[in-house]
């Protein structure tokens, strides 16, 4: 999400959930005020528990770090944090690495560094460059980083378990929870929703829910068409068989069937006529 958004933003962490043999859903829900509307949006990290290494994905949003910690120490179970790889840095991605780093003496992070010493200059020796193609043993689990096909930041990188073919996409298949229409009395939550898998929901996302957020998280959105990235998705799963999509702001995709309808409402954000206006209103305020 972008910072210049008007949000007044709590997050609530439900019950971490093995989504897949040793690997864990922190589903943190955000509930926000953004754009005006009121929604609840999962803004979720990942853990990885090999045999021998351990590592997360994501570091989720600052606000939920006193729910976060006590989970994560409970699925540690005495183990260190040897590894984070943090898909880009913004905010709800990369706002806990410095707790993260005082809390294991011995972690590493792990991937494109470029803005990192920056945020973080006491940990400048921590950060440790690694590229697509470099894959983690992990002790019966291994990690890759991947080259992100949708971006929200040009240095967003992807991840990829390959012994559970789990794909980690970051801001890329987001969703919020409910749509957020005008006049819409229904809550933005129904309960338990933050934990379900997409097949336990019981429907696709409509593309009110994945419009809407797409917009608001990947302004470019409004200028490109979807196609093109789409292509490199498949040639990505192509090379890297994929059982399971873990996103950062939607529910985990465990029933692929759904990608086409949420790659459909990703092309109706296309709009470049309303982006266009909307970026001569934003110069004309700034």
């Amino acid at each position: 999400m972008n910072a210049a958004e008007d949000r007044d933003l709590t997050s609530r962490l439900v019950q971490p959930r093995e989504v897949a043999p040793g690997i864990w859903w922190f589903p943190l829900c955000l509930e926000l005020s953004l754009l005006g509307r009121d929604v609840h949006l999962h803004n979720s990290p990942y853990l990885i528990l090999g045999a021998d290494k351990t590592l997360m994905w994501d570091s989720g949003d600052p606000s939920a770090w006193d729910e976060l910690e006590p989970a994560l120490d409970g699925l540690l179970d005495g183990r260190p944090l040897d590894y984070v790889a943090i898909s880009h840095s913004e905010l709800p991605h990369s706002g806990n690495v410095h707790r993260l780093f005082s809390k294991f003496p011995g972690l590493r992070e792990l991937g494109e560094t470029r803005d990192y010493p920056l945020l973080f200059p006491d940990y400048v020796d921590r950060f440790v460059a690694y590229g697509p193609g470099m894959p983690i043993e992990l002790g019966g689990l291994r990690f890759e980083l991947l080259p992100a096909v949708i971006k929200d930041l040009p240095h967003t990188q992807w991840g990829y378990e390959a012994s559970n073919q789990v794909m980690f996409t970051t801001d890329a298949f987001a969703y919020s929870h409910h749509p957020p229409l005008e006049d819409d009395d229904r809550p933005v939550h129904l309960p338990h929703e933050c934990a379900r898998l997409v097949s336990e929901i019981g429907r696709s996302p409509g593309p009110e829910q994945v419009v809407w957020i797409t917009r608001a998280a990947l302004y470019w959105a409004r200028f490109l068409r979807m196609a093109q990235f789409r292509r490199r998705f498949d040639e990505l799963v192509a090379t890297h068989p994929t059982r399971m999509i873990a996103p950062a702001h939607g529910a985990v995709i465990d029933d692929m069937t759904v990608l086409p309808v949420i790659w459909e409402a990703l092309d109706l954000a296309y709009d470049p006529e309303a982006g266009v206006a909307a970026a001569a209103a934003e110069a004309r305020t700034s």
